[in-house]
């Protein structure tokens, strides 16, 4: 991402020249409020939030993960949260899932004794009432497409 790209992104969605600011991983970890990772987990991004980008937050930032659990190191995390370092996550995701009953992720109690403010969701995070309207419109329109032996919209296998 180079400085002109983001001004053209921003340009093109109504925004301001300047509205975005290319920085370093390290700045952007030392500057974030609130820091949500949308990345796609592969060997290359695999680990890609580790211990020393976390310890770089601030103790008042927020951070989310909504992408893939192992796109974070755990123990770094879960250290982070335990010592109360940043101010809290919310986690979408998981390194095993669903999150075991037997994790220390569920029993440890969060927001007391110093620990980090801590939300889990069961990785639904992205869905609202347009998602869900779109894949209820899909499916009806993969329904028409089997009966007249069309190809049908983004199947998985």
């Amino acid at each position: 991402m180079t400085q002109e790209t983001a001004d053209e992104a921003a340009e093109t969605n109504g925004l301001p020249k300047g509205s975005f600011r290319v920085v370093s991983k390290q700045e952007l970890f030392e500057q974030a409020d609130l820091l949500s990772l949308h990345v796609v987990l592969s060997e290359r991004t695999k680990g890609i939030v580790g211990g020393e980008d976390l310890a770089r937050l601030k103790k008042s930032a927020f951070f989310i993960n909504c992408s893939r659990g192992a796109l974070v190191e755990e123990e770094a995390l879960f250290e982070v949260l335990e010592k109360g370092k940043i101010r809290g996550a919310a986690l979408d995701v998981y390194w095993k899932e669903p999150l075991p009953k037997d994790s220390r992720w569920r029993s440890t109690k969060w927001s007391e004794d110093g620990r980090s403010d801590v939300v889990f969701s069961p990785h639904m995070g992205y869905v609202n009432i347009g998602t869900i309207h779109a894949w209820y419109v899909e499916q009806a329109e993969n329904i028409k497409r089997w009966q007249n032996k069309e190809e049908l919209l983004n199947v998985m296998n």
